[in-house]
């Protein structure tokens, strides 16, 4: 393993890390835990090699499942658009750091977020934006699997589909949980490569937590001449043992207990320079 890829699995756990503590250390202490920590990988390697190539001229983002807005901070914090004082207000009344996604206080963010299903929509209008514009900006967007339920997702899907447009591409989380329960119990979505090329896309699908499967998806884009959907299987609450898989952390609150054991984990994880 390459020294990047060693410093990419160890900065992905930071963000965990930091997002857990940012949670914990917050004014309410609630936020949506595992929801973030599925994403690690993604946003780091999102925000290492996709959005930012210049801040001059930067790549579009929408975080459309909004919940997960605690590691999306961090990774803008990372960025330099947050500050370390935003952070410590997460959550609170008046704050720029919202539980979900709020462009009218966080005005880098491309999109308010959280009523599930929009966002796909939001992109393909930054995508279209970008090719009126004549620019080579791309638009991003991270759906949750169990978002895949609303229907606006699929009319949106089919737009893009039929206009080609080429500069979109949406990340599917699968960490298979949803707010309740597993997704297959709540609406399972059967056929899920079938469905997506059937409506005009390009369809990979990777471990969302490994740093070559993401490399290639994402370079496969790069030279895509359709819409192009990445299907991440993840595990929801990643990198935490008795978080992972277990959707009680969708957005439990954390005891003092739960906190120290977390943390400790993730050091050992960085520490160790490994992926998990």
């Amino acid at each position: 393993m390459q020294a990047s890829e060693i410093n990419f699995y160890k900065n992905s756990n930071l963000l965990r890390l930091n997002t857990i503590k940012m949670i914990f250390n917050g004014p309410t202490r609630t936020g949506h835990i595992a929801s973030s920590l599925s994403l690690g990988e993604i946003v780091n390697y999102l925000f290492k090699y996709k959005i930012f190539p210049n801040k001059k001229k930067r790549n579009f983002l929408v975080l459309s499942k909004g919940h997960a807005a605690p590691i999306l901070y961090l990774a803008y914090k990372n960025a330099g658009f947050v500050s370390s004082k935003d952070i410590k207000t997460f959550r609170s009344y008046g704050s720029k750091l919202q539980g979900h996604p709020d462009k009218r206080r966080l005005k880098i963010l491309d999109s308010g977020s959280g009523a599930l299903g929009q966002g796909l929509s939001i992109s393909i209008g930054y995508a279209l934006s970008a090719k009126l514009n004549k620019t080579n900006q791309k638009s991003y967007c991270i759906v949750g699997d169990g978002e895949l339920q609303e229907g606006q997702i699929w009319e949106a899907a089919m737009y893009a589909g039929s206009k080609k447009i080429n500069n979109l591409c949406a990340i599917i989380d699968a960490n298979r949980f949803q707010n309740e329960f597993l997704v297959k119990r709540t609406l399972n979505i059967e056929n899920i490569k079938e469905k997506w090329k059937s409506f005009g896309w390009n369809f990979v699908t990777i471990d969302g937590h490994n740093f070559q499967h993401l490399r290639k998806a994402f370079n496969k884009f790069k030279k895509s001449k359709k819409p192009f959907l990445i299907y991440a299987k993840t595990i929801k609450g990643k990198g935490i043992s008795f978080m992972e898989n277990n959707n009680f952390w969708h957005s439990g609150i954390m005891k003092k207990e739960h906190f120290d054991t977390a943390v400790a984990e993730l050091k050992k994880q960085i520490k160790s320079n490994k992926m998990k």
